[in-house]
């Protein structure tokens, strides 16, 4: 008796870590987890975005360090 129960136990262990793992592959074949915080730090890194990483940085000068002049 206790050995059909262990049995049952590692079979209902079993499934429910191959239905898990499913999950986790489907998940991570789509997008998973991404390495960026937003879409404008995900475009900055591939370089489509040219923008300073300090909202504030506009403010006081420009992303290259440079003043900003009244042009």
């Amino acid at each position: 008796m206790e050995a059909l129960v262990l049995i049952g136990g590692f079979l209902l262990v079993a499934g429910a870590g191959y239905v898990a793992a499913g999950r986790l592959g489907r998940f991570l074949e789509k997008d998973g987890i991404s390495p960026y915080w937003d879409e404008g730090e995900e475009s900055a890194a591939k370089g489509e975005n040219k923008t300073c990483a300090r909202a504030d940085a506009q403010k006081t000068q420009n992303c290259c360090g440079a003043p900003e002049s009244d042009i």
